[in-house]
């Protein structure tokens, strides 16, 4: 069940790129974070930019609500 404050192309789930697509203005966010689509995660891991959120909270050590509330507060209109 997804909470009513959230955007339906945004959950733990939704990948960095998808989100970068839908909300061009997320794009500082993550570079902030690190997140960019200049390489790969380890030998053969897979590129930042398609992890999910929940990957990205969990490998910086944020919570996923406080990420979540962060990208919500960007892309409200």
């Amino acid at each position: 069940m997804m909470d009513d404050d959230v955007d339906p192309g945004i959950w733990p789930g939704s990948r960095a790129d998808e989100i970068m697509r839908m909300h061009p203005e997320t794009t500082d966010f993550f570079v902030d974070l690190g997140i960019c689509s200049c390489g790969f995660d380890g030998k053969f891991g897979k590129m930042a930019m398609h992890k999910t959120l929940e990957e990205i909270a969990r490998d910086k050590g944020i919570p996923i609500e406080e990420m979540l509330g962060k990208l919500k507060d960007l892309t409200e209109d």
